[in-house]
């Protein structure tokens, strides 16, 4: 009797437990799926470079998965799209200060209980000592399908991973931009190369329909929406931004967060299968997440769940930040405060970074001066990071030297000839100055007028990070003489010949020498393997660190000047 009453016992044990089973597979559902991309170091709510609150900090962002957690914990999904490790003091602390044997970052995702990332273009500019083993510390997979590891030909980077909710199997396939090598040297993504997004997409969609044969498919893709951008050809193979082509072009994905380009998105698409895909981009420094809600709904005809997706922009501005975040990772600002308030120099006169637009300034040529010094380069090209940018007055702090320079470019000498180098001026005044004075009485290349913008913030047509001016020489622009003939570069700074035939040694940052922007690439008109060749030195050092040293290092209180070495009319 005791052995029936147990297989009884046994017997009903396994239907109610089998009819739970069924019960999770057959029960309608919300998935909820949050997007951070481009935090670029945000994590507090405060700007410690400008001394002042921020709109977002990832302390807001988990405000808000908390809210969400305590809500239906078990249907939440957390995701990042890389660009975290690299943009403010807090992190450059993190990466290269603080002595903690595991990445603060690392320490404060896990904490977060992020599911899975996709590394950025920024993240690989940090370095190897910074993202290998900042990989390594991750309680969840660090993405990327199309880095490839150089020796072995796999993936150096987990391509996707697999994450289950309600008996649902999500797919998450990462993808960073390919052009990484346009932009950096070749030290920081050393032992890799870059597939095409498309290509990579295609292979890795196969293998996942084939393999797991998800339910859900999620494309987490480091890279822009706008394939045409800065004149690109869409069919070109390793296209910087190429999301939309991945969405377009491969079958399979549900979902696609973008980011890279800070452009905040939310839309569907029709693939060439006529079905659609949700497309949205978070924008940049946590001053939103993107929000993913899907209903699956149990179709008893189908024996199946169908699938609904809504999509939205959550702004942090009215979000509290957390108490507990901070409370968990003050030490962390904390000993960054302390850092930026370290004094580096005295400056004896306020200097503004929009006076970089329309001639030359003390602001970019402290820039170039530092450049020609530390390389012994004859001439230098420099562009502002920031318009916004004032230096005050009297005590300069790391703090400012973040206003001064805001990225870990490193310092790179080429060699050009003097004819190149008008090219390369040229390039850079197309892209800064229109023909005729525009409706704000200079002569910057502005978007058009209309009337949203007509009483508004003026908008530049192109990035001014792109605004290179020179040192090193003397030089006129023309800005009313046509495309490619508006530069009249007179004579050396020192007074001497400059020569078309001859030879120069210039100094640049390492975007920039690696072809970013176009400017020796389009502009002069030099192949990578030709760029390559004309290579000198880059430092291993960022520029920044060198930029303060060498400030360090000058007569106090230092008087920037202004170096008159370029004029327009």
């Amino acid at each position: 009797m005791i052995k029936i009453k147990n297989h009884l016992f046994i017997a009903g044990f396994l239907f109610l437990l089998l009819s739970c089973n069924q019960s999770i597979v057959k029960k309608d559902f919300t998935l909820h799926i949050i997007e951070t991309t481009d935090v670029h170091g945000q994590f507090f709510q405060y700007d410690l470079v400008n001394q002042k609150n921020s709109t977002g900090s990832l302390s807001q962002v988990f405000s808000y998965v908390e809210m969400l957690r305590n809500q239906d914990s078990t249907n939440v999904i957390l995701l990042d799209n890389g660009d975290i490790l690299q943009g403010n003091p807090v992190v450059y602390y993190g990466n290269f200060i603080a002595k903690d044997s595991i990445h603060p970052l690392a320490k404060m995702l896990n904490w977060m209980k992020y599911d899975a990332q996709t590394i950025g273009n920024h993240d690989i500019e940090a370095g190897h000592g910074v993202y290998d083993s900042y990989q390594n510390q991750l309680d969840f997979p660090l993405l990327a399908a199309n880095a490839i590891n150089a020796k072995t030909g796999e993936c150096y980077f987990k391509p996707y991973t697999i994450i289950e909710r309600q008996g649902v199997k999500i797919a998450i396939l990462g993808l960073i931009t390919p052009a990484i090598p346009n932009w950096l040297p070749e030290s920081l993504w050393a032992g890799m190369y870059f597939e095409d997004m498309v290509v990579s997409a295609q292979k890795w969609m196969k293998i996942i329909q084939e393999k797991e044969q998800p339910d859900l498919v999620i494309g987490l893709f480091h890279a822009g929406l706008d394939a045409t951008y800065g004149g690109a050809n869409v069919d070109a193979p390793l296209n910087e931004n190429a999301c939309l082509l991945v969405a377009e072009n491969v079958p399979g994905f549900d979902i696609v967060f973008s980011g890279h380009d800070h452009r905040e998105a939310v839309f569907n698409i029709k693939n060439i299968d006529s079905a659609d895909v949700l497309i949205m981009n978070a924008g940049a420094y946590a001053s939103n997440l993107a929000l993913a809600d899907i209903n699956f709904v149990w179709n008893k005809e189908l024996n199946q769940y169908q699938k609904f997706f809504f999509g939205s922009i959550i702004p942090m501005d009215s979000i509290e930040p957390s108490e507990e975040f901070v409370n968990t990772f003050s030490p962390w600002f904390d000993s960054t405060q302390l850092y930026v308030s370290q004094s580096i120099t005295e400056l004896s006169k306020e200097i503004k970074a929009e006076e970089s637009l329309l001639g030359s300034s003390p602001f970019i040529d402290l820039i170039h001066q530092a450049q020609l010094d530390l390389s012994g380069a004859d001439i230098s090209f420099a562009a502002p990071f920031s318009i916004n940018a004032v230096l005050a007055k009297g005590n300069f702090t790391q703090a400012d030297l973040f206003n001064l320079y805001r990225y870990e470019n490193y310092l790179c000498t080429i060699k050009l000839s003097g004819s190149e180098i008008k090219k390369y001026l040229e390039f850079s005044t197309d892209l800064w100055f229109d023909t005729i004075a525009n409706y704000r009485n200079n002569w910057l290349l502005l978007e058009p007028e209309n009337e949203s913008n007509k009483h508004q913030f003026v908008k530049l047509k192109n990035p001014y990070y792109n605004f290179d001016s020179a040192a090193g020489i003397l030089y006129k622009i023309s800005a009313s003489n046509p495309r490619g003939s508006r530069v009249n570069i007179l004579k050396m700074a020192d007074g001497s010949i400059f020569e078309m035939d001859k030879i120069y040694t210039v100094v640049m940052n390492s975007y920039r020498a690696n072809g970013g922007g176009g400017h020796l690439l389009k502009g002069v008109g030099l192949s990578k393997e030709e760029l390559k060749s004309r290579m000198i030195n880059c430092w291993k050092l960022d520029f920044r660190n060198m930029l303060g040293e060498w400030l360090s290092q000058q007569k106090k209180p230092f008087a920037p000047e202004v170096l008159n070495n370029w004029s327009i009319n």
